[in-house]
């Protein structure tokens, strides 16, 4: 169970994913005092997009928040983990890439994080429970009181496997997605050519075999990218 002050105006940032879904059961005999906000980019994959389904049906307050990170990227570029200036929309201007690739912060930022801030401080809300934890990256970016609203991280501490352990004991609905990922949490956007990592190869050829030719086609081109770049490296170095 999760402590919260009565009386301030309190939201969970729910994305369907493990650690938010803890959060969620965590909360889950105080529901009605906290309104719970989904951001949906246009784009969620369809195992997530059943799960918050499931879990909408039961939350007394939600509230969906729409991006459209499908146009975003055709206006910005697919994603990357790494971005070589030919392929910044300010390199293709200047035709050293026939297509824009984005940084995937970036693509995050714009499509999930600030829409989701933006609506926190429009709807007033003074504390915000999120489901980030120590293990996902090495360090959590904030916790604590702001100029804007106060964050709770009620699993910071928690490890992958108590996260898995904790919603398998309440029963809460697999995603099943987690058969496959390697991440440090559930992708948001189908689409997504970034986060290398998170075994999106694996999930596409077992669950939706129908899109990972298109997946494997933008990561070669990705590659492709890549490698003009590391050869102009590789002469520096070698001069």
């Amino acid at each position: 169970m999760i402590e919260i002050d009565p009386t301030k105006k309190t939201a969970l940032q729910f994305s369907g994913g493990k650690d938010s879904m803890a959060c969620l059961y965590l909360l889950r005999d105080q529901l009605d005092q906290v309104t719970v906000y989904w951001l949906n980019t246009g784009d969620g994959c369809p195992e997530t997009l059943e799960v918050i389904a499931n879990a909408r049906s039961w939350i007394p307050n939600f509230v969906e928040i729409k991006s459209d990170v499908v146009n975003w990227r055709q206006q910005f570029g697919h994603p990357s983990d790494i971005v070589p200036v030919k392929t910044h929309w300010l390199g293709v201007a200047y035709g050293m890439a026939d297509f824009r690739l984005s940084n995937k912060f970036d693509c995050c930022l714009m499509n999930i994080m600030t829409p989701m801030h933006d609506r926190m401080v429009a709807d007033g809300i003074e504390c915000v429970i999120r489901g980030t934890k120590d293990c996902d990256t090495g360090a959590v970016p904030f916790e604590g009181q702001d100029k804007f609203y106060e964050v709770l991280l009620p699993i910071r501490t928690w490890t992958h496997q108590d996260v898995f352990d904790y919603l398998a004991e309440v029963g809460a609905p697999y995603n099943p997605l987690y058969d496959y990922y390697t991440g440090i949490s559930a992708p948001e956007c189908f689409g997504c050519t970034a986060w290398w990592d998170d075994g999106k190869a694996a999930y596409f050829k077992a669950l939706h075999p129908e899109r990972l030719g298109e997946y494997r086609a933008s990561l070669e081109q990705i590659r492709a990218a890549l490698h003009s770049h590391l050869a102009d490296l590789d002469f520096e170095l070698r001069s």
